[in-house]
C-alpha cells in the first residue's frame, strides 16, 4: 500500500500534465493529428487519475471497515462488563436490603 504522500505526488503530478494537455490542445496553429493525439493523451490521463482517485477510495473504504470491527470488538466487551456491574450492583443491593 503506498502512502498517502505518494498518492498524492502522483494525483499532482497526473493533473499537471493533463492541465498541460488540455493547453496545448485548444493552441491555435496545432495540425488535427496533434489535437487528436493531445485529446487521447488527455483521455487517458483523466482515466488514470479516476483510477487513482477509486483506488484511494478503495484503500480508505478497507481501512474504515478494520476500524470498525476494532470498535465492534470494543464495544461488545464494553457491554459484557457493563452487565457484569449491573449484576454486582443488584446483588450488592440485596445484601444490602438483607442486613
Amino acid at each position: 500500500m503506498k502512502s498517502d504522500t505518494d498518492y498524492k505526488q502522483e494525483l499532482k503530478e497526473i493533473r499537471e500534465a493533463l492541465e498541460v494537455a488540455e493547453g496545448l490542445r485548444f493552441k491555435k496553429g496545432l495540425s488535427e493529428t496533434d489535437k487528436v493525439d493531445l485529446e487521447k493523451a488527455s483521455i487517458a490521463l483523466r482515466k488514470k487519475e479516476r483510477a487513482l482517485v477509486e483506488k484511494i477510495g478503495s484503500e480508505v473504504a478497507a481501512q474504515i471497515k478494520a476500524s470498525s470491527e476494532n470498535l465492534q470488538e470494543l464495544a461488545k466487551k464494553v457491554r459484557a462488563r457493563t452487565t457484569k456491574l449491573s449484576k454486582t450492583a443488584k446483588w450488592a443491593e440485596t445484601l444490602n436490603k438483607l442486613v
